[in-house]
């Protein structure tokens, strides 16, 4: 008979195993622990409610001590030049007060195993169902689905050092010894039903195992149910399938597992049974109302994409040769776009950098560790096609993949296998080269179930831009909102992050061009949220008065042969970093943004400027960067400007304009009074030219430039450039900064916003000067950049 239809699963087995006792916080501290567990994302009634349940079973000693040894660690890691703005690593609330409380920390390693094993929001919702299934007709007090869910993932999150996947190997691998089975038969996600009842079955089996015995009958998460039962609880299990059967643990099993056989899987029934084989209890799905549980299909970073190898291919040999070729194709890829860039002299902005072999073959060797793959291995490959981006339909391709081929399936079926696996490998390993510290990442989880869809997909090297979106959808296992991803600045999930470097970076020369994913979780003062995201899209200018023509106006400050000081010509003062709390889509965010204050008298600043970090990033991903050199580098020195070179100051456009909307109209003047030249350039382009010629609207005297039309008195700015773009040289337009931080990132942002405008056909790209490198040395390394064709360049020195 159903359980459901004649009592209470709750009422019975509390009698067995009475709910354990949780509150033993003295009352002056209880506050604090609330609110530091609230601040966490947790709940403290939630808690202490899991707690009573799940608490009444003790933890096997020696895995206790294993867990315990490995979560109780907690460390702090500086993410941002905002002091109180860190990632917090490890135990948190949660876990330290767990491991003061037997009950506590039986309810976090149990819950620990389950949110590795399914899906955070799944599980929240059967968990949900199932306290109110068990609870009593009087006591309606249960925890709430977002209480719940909060208080999962922020177990999950602390938790997160511990290895179940470890666990899960061990056992699967034991399970498809000794039954025969496959990857598709040993799903971890258990049935609704299952869970529910485990939850009081397992106290009961666990405390009297001479008068009780559980048997289940089902396929789904035999191995999740192994490692609870077994591995935490330290309960023999025997697991049977068809006639077969293996056993965990010695002595006679207390748990027996019946799975069927492959073509007959029992219908998810548990039944409690005496030590005189009588039914204490016994219970059925009710398909209607049960909810199902979903798979996290989680793996480290080590080893994951062995696991989608053998997922497809168990022939040892024949995922070993797959995996050399995926290797090898991603050299390839990389080969192509060096071949390119060396052929067509390309500006590589921040945004596009080419990995190294040796980044390649490194992350080879974290995915794919069952292989043992050598670069020797790959050397010797002598495919000139690359499978990668090859016609997998065409001859020469059919005779590589025929190897791969296996006698359960056709050779056609073979190569739709071979080409999902193949692709989505290759778009993984080349994301992941844009991380710098893959070597580091080797825990962090990954999601094997939202990998990219090979029918959209073409293998190339992804932008930096670009890997930041696919690395957010594998670590969060589906694909987040794309306006969301363009304003984060780092994405946590399960105890770990996903970072752009313009947290840390004060100055744009001090950023770096690719990602980081470190162990944490975004913290403030205590509070945890989800993601760090920018307050606001752009740049914003708040101005309580005119800054002056000096800031808005594009004007020439010396030409080449002339002698130019290097200082800056926005006073912007420290910047100010602003932080904020919201929710974006479920998510509890923080959001930032750092104010640059212009100082230009004593009354105080006359305008704001807020820009977000991730904006910040943006800017610098657009730009490309020189190298260092060898020389020094001093504010205010004097610089001889070099042929085919401007020096300017000013702003693009109105201040806070962005776009190129009132910029056309706009006279380049240049400057006659060479003594005491003080002007910075505050763009690094040439401003717009009309069609038309532009009259200049009063005389200035040329004395010195690129030839004496070009500067004469009547020349008109179109006839100034057509006389560059006859030399057929690069032409740089420089704009200092003199290493004032705030000016560096006001002037990318005006840049920035003609980037690609239509309106201004000469205007190629910009570079930004390395803190590293003198002014000489930065001019000299943008126009050895050059194409041979004329270009205007912008420098931010």
């Amino acid at each position: 008979m159903a359980f459901s239809n004649n009592f209470s699963l709750s009422l019975e087995l509390s009698k067995i195993v009475p709910l354990a006792p949780i509150v033993n916080v003295a009352s002056k501290n209880l506050l604090a622990v609330v609110r530091n567990l609230q601040n966490s994302g947790s709940d403290w009634i939630t808690e202490h409610d899991l707690g009573a349940i799940f608490g009444r079973c003790y933890i096997d000693p020696p895995f206790m001590r294993t867990f315990k040894n490995v979560v109780k660690h907690s460390n702090v890691y500086q993410i941002t030049g905002i002091a109180e703005l860190v990632l917090e690593i490890g135990a948190g609330p949660t876990v330290i007060q767990a491991l003061d409380n037997a009950a506590l920390f039986s309810m976090v390693v149990q819950i620990s195993l389950l949110v590795w094993a399914h899906k955070t929001t799944s599980l929240a919702l059967s968990l949900a169902k199932a306290l109110e299934f068990r609870a009593s007709t009087e006591d309606r007090n249960i925890p709430r689905y977002d209480a719940l869910l909060g208080t999962l993932r922020c177990i999950s999150q602390q938790t997160c050092g511990f290895m179940w996947e470890l666990q899960f190997a061990a056992v699967e691998e034991k399970l498809k010894e000794t039954l025969h089975l496959d990857n598709i038969n040993l799903q971890r996600p258990i049935a609704h039903v299952v869970l529910r009842s485990l939850i009081d079955a397992l106290p009961a089996v666990q405390r009297f195992p001479e008068s009780h015995f559980l048997s289940l009958g089902t396929a789904e998460g035999v191995s999740t149910i192994v490692i609870w039962a077994h591995r935490v609880l330290g309960l023999t299990v025997e697991v049977r399938s068809e006639n077969y059967s293996v056993k965990f643990g010695n002595g006679p099993a207390m748990v027996l597992i019946d799975r069927g056989s492959i073509d007959s899987r029992p219908q998810d029934e548990v039944a409690l049974l005496s030590e005189t084989e009588d039914v204490i209890f016994q219970a059925s799905p009710d398909w209607l109302e049960d909810p199902q549980l979903e798979p996290a299909n989680l793996h480290p970073m080590e080893g994951y994409g062995s696991k989608i190898v053998e997922w497809y291919f168990e022939d040892q040999a024949v995922g070993r040769l797959l995996v050399v070729r995926i290797i090898k194709s991603c050299l390839q890829t990389i080969q192509e776009v060096l071949d390119y860039q060396a052929q067509n002299s390309v500006d590589v902005t921040n945004n596009d950098t080419i990995p190294t072999k040796e980044c390649i073959i490194s992350i080879g060797k974290i995915l794919f560790p069952a292989y043992h793959v050598l670069s020797s291995d790959v050397e010797a490959v002598q495919d000139e096609v690359n499978l990668a981006r090859a016609d997998w339909d065409s001859d020469g391709v059919r005779q590589i993949i025929m190897p791969f081929e296996m006698e359960s399936k056709s050779h056609e079926h073979m190569v739709k296998y071979v080409r999902i696996v193949f692709k989505r490998l290759c778009v993984i390993i080349l994301a992941l080269t844009r991380i710098r510290n893959v070597e580091d990442c080797r825990k962090a989880p990954l999601s094997t179930n939202m990998l990219p869809k090979t029918k959209y997909m073409v293998v190339c090297l992804t932008t930096v831009r670009e890997s930041f979106s696919l690395l957010a959808l594998l670590f969060l296992g589906k694909a987040p909102d794309q306006y969301d991803i363009d304003r984060a600045v780092v994405i946590s999930h399960r105890g770990w992050s996903l970072c752009i470097s313009s947290i840390r970076a004060s100055d744009p020369g001090d950023l770096c061009t690719d990602l980081a994913l470190v162990q944490g979780v975004p913290s403030r003062l205590g509070e945890r949220k989800d993601w760090i995201m920018d307050a606001a899209t752009g740049v914003t200018w708040d101005c309580d008065r005119d800054l002056g023509a000096a800031c808005e106006t594009y004007e020439v400050v010396a030409s080449e042969t002339e002698q130019v000081s290097v200082k800056s010509f926005l006073p912007l003062s420290t910047a100010k970093h602003m932080i904020g709390t919201t929710t974006v889509s479920t998510r509890k965010c923080f959001v930032v943004f750092t104010t640059f204050s212009c100082m230009e008298s004593v009354d105080g600043p006359s305008a704001y400027i807020r820009m977000g970090f991730r904006y910040m990033q943006d800017l610098f991903w657009d730009t490309c960067s020189t190298s260092s050199c060898e020389h020094s580098f001093r504010a205010n020195d004097q610089i001889t400007v070099q042929s085919n070179v401007w020096v300017f100051k000013g702003l693009l456009g109105s201040l806070g304009t962005q776009g190129s909307e009132g910029l056309a109209a706009k006279i380049v003047r240049y400057k006659s009074d060479k003594s005491g030249v003080s002007g910075e350039v505050a763009n690094n382009v040439v401003p717009a030219i009309s069609l038309q010629p532009v009259e200049v609207s009063e005389s200035v005297e040329a004395t010195s430039g690129p030839s004496e039309q070009s500067l004469s008195s009547t020349s008109t700015v179109d006839q100034r450039l057509q006389v560059l773009i006859a030399e057929g040289k690069r032409h740089v337009h420089i704009s200092q900064s003199a290493k004032n931080k705030a000016v560096r990132w006001i002037l990318l942002g005006n840049f920035r916003s003609f980037l690609g405008d239509r309106a201004f056909p000469t205007f190629a790209t910009f570079y930004l000067r390395h803190s590293e490198c003198c002014v000489d040395c930065a001019i000299s390394f943008v126009k050895e950049r050059g194409r041979g064709v004329f270009e205007h360049v912008g420098l931010i020195a």
